[in-house]
C-alpha cells in the first residue's frame, strides 16, 4: 500500500494522534535511560546507537551553532543539545509531545509545526536533525521535508536524519505490512504509516534536492528487536551478549541497507533547479 492511496493528510493525522497518545510512554522511557541503561528496551538500544553517531557529527559544528530538532517529541534531544552548548530549537506537531518538550526545556524555543512546512526563515540553521520522523510520512511528504530542510539550512549546513530500511534483515517490512493490512477499514488505514526506503533511494532524493556529501550508515544490524518483542528480559539478555557484535558488524561496508535503522547525513549545497 502506498501512502497516497488514502490521502497524505490522513497519514499525517494518524502519526500525530499516535504521538499524542504515546507521549507519556516516550517521556517515561527516555527518563529511564540513566537508571536502566540503553539496553533496557529495543527503543533505547536503537536510539543510543543513533545518538552516538549524532554526537560525533555535532562535533563538526562550531560552539553555539543553531540546531533545529524537527519533530522533537518530548524534547529530550533538545535538552541534550542545549547542555552540549548549542542554540537548540524544537518543532513538534503533536500537542502533547510539544507540551512535555516545553516543560523539559523552559526558555527554549519549541514551536508548533511540521517538517514539511517549517515556520522559520531561509538559511537560519547550521544543522537540522529529524530522528524517527520521516518514517511516519509518505514519500511526497519526505520530499517536501527535504525541500524545507534545505531552505532553512545555511550553505554547508548539516542534515542528520533516520529512516527505515526496506530490506532490513530483521524483516520489519513484513511485520509492518501485516499490521497495516489488518488495520484497514472502508475509510482507509487506522494505524500510523511506515515509509520504507533504501540507502540508494535516500541518496538520490537528497542529491536531487540540493544536498551533497551524502553518507548512509546502518545501525542495529542484527535482529535484536525480535528478542525484545518476545520478552523484555530476553531482549536485554540477548542484547548484552550481541550488542558489541552488532556494533562491529555495522562497520562493514555495504551493510547499511540491511540494518534496522538507516542514518543519513548530508550537507546543504546549491538548491536544486525547479
Amino acid at each position: 500500500m502506498r501512502g497516497g492511496d488514502f490521502g497524505d493528510e490522513r497519514l499525517r493525522d494518524l502519526a500525530i494522534s499516535k504521538h499524542d497518545r504515546e507521549a507519556g510512554a516516550f517521556e517515561e522511557e527516555y527518563g529511564s535511560r540513566a537508571k536502566s541503561g540503553h539496553r533496557a528496551t529495543a527503543f533505547l538500544l536503537g536510539r543510543e546507537k543513533i545518538d552516538r553517531l549524532l554526537a560525533d557529527r555535532l562535533l563538526t559544528l562550531s560552539d553555539g551553532a543553531r540546531v533545529l530538532d524537527a519533530g522533537c517529541g518530548t524534547g529530550h534531544q533538545v535538552a541534550d543539545m542545549v547542555k552540549a552548548g548549542f542554540d537548540a530549537v524544537g518543532v513538534e506537531p503533536s500537542l502533547e509531545m510539544r507540551r512535555r518538550a516545553k516543560a523539559l526545556n523552559p526558555g527554549v524555543e519549541v514551536v508548533d509545526g511540521s517538517v514539511t512546512d517549517l515556520p522559520f526563515d531561509d538559511a537560519s540553521f547550521d544543522a537540522v536533525i529529524a530522528l524517527e520522523v520521516l518514517r511516519y510520512l509518505p514519500r511526497a511528504d519526505n520530499l517536501a521535508a527535504f525541500r524545507e530542510i534545505h531552505r532553512v539550512l545555511r550553505p554547508g549546513g548539516m542534515i542528520f536524519l533516520t529512516m527505515v530500511n526496506r530490506w532490513a534483515i530483521d524483516g520489519y517490512v513484513i511485520w509492518e505490512g501485516v499490521l497495516a493490512r489488518r488495520s484497514l477499514s472502508d475509510d482507509g488505514p487506522n494505524r500510523a504509516h511506515c515509509e520504507f526506503v533504501t540507502p540508494g533511494g535516500a541518496r538520490r532524493d537528497l542529491v536531487s534536492h540540493g544536498f551533497d556529501g551524502v553518507e548512509t550508515h546502518g545501525r542495529l544490524l542484527l535482529p535484536l528487536r525480535w528478542a525484545y518483542k518476545i520478552h523484555l528480559r530476553l531482549g536485554r539478555m540477548v542484547a548484552t551478549v550481541l550488542d558489541p557484535v552488532d556494533n562491529l558488524l555495522c562497520r562493514i561496508p555495504g551493510t547499511a541497507g540491511l540494518a534496522g535503522h538507516l542514518v543519513v547525513v548530508a550537507r546543504a549545497g546549491e538548491a536544486a533547479e525547479g
